[in-house]
């Protein structure tokens, strides 16, 4: 199965403009691929107009529904969404045409001030059981709380998906955790980051694809892209049967 991981300079609360590139983007991809977006890829961080742009959510799952369907592609990513108690920054995975995960954002990100915009989730970690394997998330910062992965690894987890927006100084941290994912739940591991300025913040790029044992099988640094890697699920059971840790 092909993997992909796009890595975007998005404009800020340039949805139009966002969707269009991501459009492009997505018309190179085989067909019956996995296909990761970074997190909040439809406007960014635009926290101002959070409320604007979560009205535009349900257009953008109407549209990516389509591209799943007619491609056959399974697609993951988040987007801001309106709920009960206020917006939630949301996971999603759409699979052959369905919406078969979602959940919010548990973690947020404090020095950013994510909490005086976004809701958090509770932290319920499911997996999703789909045509491109079995799938977790870790959003973002996420990525540096292993009971989470732990969490994913004891649900079956053969994927993890990284949806992200993970700032340039703490570029290394990024690569280390992402690899570290990988290792501790025998699972591939799909990154996704923005790369470059967007508004004041610089982003590290470093989107990449992990296998079981740690390999890293596609990178990019600094630039803008798509990345793709050949994942044989079977490779996740031999690693785990040649070092068990089930027990």
């Amino acid at each position: 199965m092909k993997a992909y991981s796009l890595q975007l300079n998005l404009k800020l609360g340039d949805i139009e403009g966002n969707l269009k590139k991501i459009e492009n983007y997505l018309s190179n991809v085989e067909e019956n691929s996995l296909v990761l977006l970074p997190e909040m890829f439809s406007s960014g961080f635009d926290n101002e107009n959070l409320a604007i742009h979560a009205k535009e959510t349900p257009k953008i799952y109407k549209w990516l529904k389509q591209v799943s369907e007619k491609r056959k592609l399974t697609i993951g990513g988040t987007l801001p969404e309106k709920g009960k108690s206020g917006i939630y920054n949301k996971a999603f995975v759409i699979d052959n045409g369905q919406i078969v995960f979602k959940r919010p954002k548990v973690k947020l990100f404090l020095p950013t001030g994510e909490d005086k915009y976004f809701k958090a989730g509770k932290p319920t970690y499911p997996v999703a059981e789909t045509s491109s394997g079995n799938l977790g998330v870790m959003v973002c910062f996420e990525l540096r709380f292993p009971n989470i992965s732990y969490t994913l690894r004891k649900k079956g987890v053969e994927i993890i998906l990284v949806p992200a927006q993970w700032g340039l100084s703490r570029k290394e941290h990024l690569e280390t955790l992402s690899k570290a994912r990988a290792i501790e739940t025998q699972s591939f591991v799909i990154v996704s980051n923005t790369t470059g300025k967007i508004g004041k913040v610089d982003y590290a790029g470093s989107s990449a694809i992990y296998s079981p044992w740690g390999e890293k099988l596609a990178y990019i640094d600094k630039d803008e892209g798509l990345i793709e890697a050949d994942l044989d699920l079977s490779s996740v059971y031999r690693v785990r049967k040649k070092i068990p840790m089930d027990y």
